[in-house]
């Protein structure tokens, strides 16, 4: 590594986040920083390579493909988003948290200034294509942006342009050269602000793990996985609040408030689903967000051990960063360690342990962080989650990537949509997209009657869903 790429990896993490410069620490020499790095923090480097082209004979869902979302309809969440968000919000926030490292590295700055530009006009700005910055993904990245090479922002495919955005934005940080992250500190915050609620969460979940109800613990932890801080931890019985029979009728009546803004609900059938395939398997998790809903996500996992409802559980994360706070494996790893140091006991006691054992499997895949629907997969994906005997897709990304970003007809069974994976599937999504399947008319109609301007992008509302495509 030559002396600039080292000055420059040394200060990209030395930023204004105190946090993020614990990576590296100081250090007069790049390789010296890098070995202290690694005792603390696994630091992951990219993937070697990536599959050129996907599988052209992929299974596709049962039901018939309706259109893909555009952005360019305005009133719509996917114009707000692509017209405004990006620039206004996301842009000026990434300005923000680097920007010590764009004072030291005028390069990014200009590039960013570029992408800023383009986004003041996205309804004539053709979008570029990715540049070589030694990303194992290059590849596939072209064949993506290939049918847009003269599209707008707007134009194209809503799920397209988005991702592309901010694999814009780590080309511009030259990620695969440095492995900077430039949503660490975001994350970081996320994860730190969070602490107090924490610590609550896991002691109310140590709680109901000793009433030794396998039912109501994974009821609990698929809740606080898809609910994540929305969920009222006021309602749920400590360890001062009496005897276990009124615990217990406690933890019923909460579960059954919980469930009122459940737009569609097949808990019984997952719980049904994992009894009976007993604990010799392992279960998914593709994971969505870092910071507090990735210790959910951690939660849920925890549960599914404790209760013997698996044996093994394999996270899938992005593979570089992107959408600001999606999960890597370097921040499950910075998680566990960071709540471990706090003394959060689940975490001191048997999160480290899990990673430790291989109990907790972490799987990059650059995959994760690309515009594919779900039913176009690399061989070496598809191989993977059939090993799974249920995958757990976290999040309303991923759950647009579930349904191909299309426009479905609200009630389309998601049996239909998802019939194409490779192995039971359940989907935990709030709503924060105009896009959904499974819904029951009567459900909709209360949803848009009690919030009718918004109901479907203000996570108000959420949807646990399960198929079995080989039943």
């Amino acid at each position: 590594m030559s002396w600039v790429r080292c000055v420059f990896w040394i200060a990209a993490v030395q930023h204004a986040s105190s946090v993020a410069s614990a990576f590296l620490g100081p250090s007069s020499t790049c390789s010296a920083s890098l070995a202290r790095s690694s005792t603390r923090f696994v630091v992951m480097a990219a993937p070697t390579a990536d599959t050129d082209l996907l599988p052209s004979g992929a299974k596709k869902p049962r039901a018939p493909l309706p259109p893909v979302i555009l952005s360019n309809v305005p009133g719509t969440w996917a114009h707000d988003t692509m017209s405004r968000r990006i620039r206004d919000d996301i842009l000026v926030r990434i300005y923000a948290e680097n920007e010590e490292l764009l004072a030291f590295k005028p390069s990014i700055k200009s590039g960013l200034d570029q992408l800023k530009e383009e986004l003041k006009t996205p309804q004539t700005s053709v979008l570029p294509p990715i540049q070589d910055d030694g990303g194992p993904d290059l590849a596939v990245w072209e064949g993506i942006m290939a049918p847009y090479a003269q599209s707008n922002w707007l134009d194209a495919p809503w799920l397209v342009t988005e991702f592309y955005f901010y694999r814009r934005i780590i080309q511009i940080f030259e990620y695969f050269r440095t492995s900077y992250d430039p949503f660490h500190h975001q994350k970081r915050l996320g994860l730190e602000g969070a602490l107090e609620l924490t610590k609550e969460l896991v002691a109310r979940a140590e709680e109901v793990h000793k009433a030794g109800d396998p039912e109501t613990a994974l009821h609990f932890a698929v809740f606080a996985s898809l609910w994540g801080n929305k969920m009222d931890l006021s309602l749920w019985p400590s360890q001062s609040d009496g005897a276990a029979a009124n615990k217990a009728q406690t933890f019923a009546n909460v579960l059954e408030a919980s469930s009122v803004n459940l737009l569609a609900d097949d808990f019984s059938t997952v719980l049904a689903h994992l009894r009976g395939a007993g604990a010799s398997g392992r279960v998914d998790i593709v994971v969505d967000n870092a910071g507090f809903e990735l210790v959910t996500d951690l939660l849920l996992a925890d549960a599914l051990l404790l209760h013997k409802l698996a044996s093994q559980v394999v996270f899938h994360l992005k593979g570089h960063p992107t959408f600001v706070s999606d999960a890597m494996e370097k921040d499950v790893r910075d998680t566990v360690h960071y709540l471990a140091s706090h003394q959060v006991v689940a975490a001191r006691d048997r999160w480290s342990s899990y990673l430790q054992t291989g109990q907790w499997d972490l799987r990059a895949h650059n995959y994760w962080a690309q515009p594919f629907p779900f039913w176009e997969r690399p061989d070496e994906v598809t191989e993977d989650l059939s090993q799974s005997r249920l995958v757990f897709v976290k999040g309303d990304a991923n759950y647009r990537r579930l349904l191909g970003d299309r426009d479905w007809p609200l009630s389309t069974p998601f049996a239909d949509v998802a019939s194409y994976f490779p192995s039971p599937v359940t989907a935990l999504r709030t709503l924060k997209a105009e896009l959904g399947c499974g819904m029951a008319e009567g459900e909709v109609e209360r949803a848009r009657r009690e919030k009718p301007r918004d109901w479907m992008v203000t996570g108000t509302y959420g949807v646990v869903q399960f198929t079995d495509p080989d039943v």
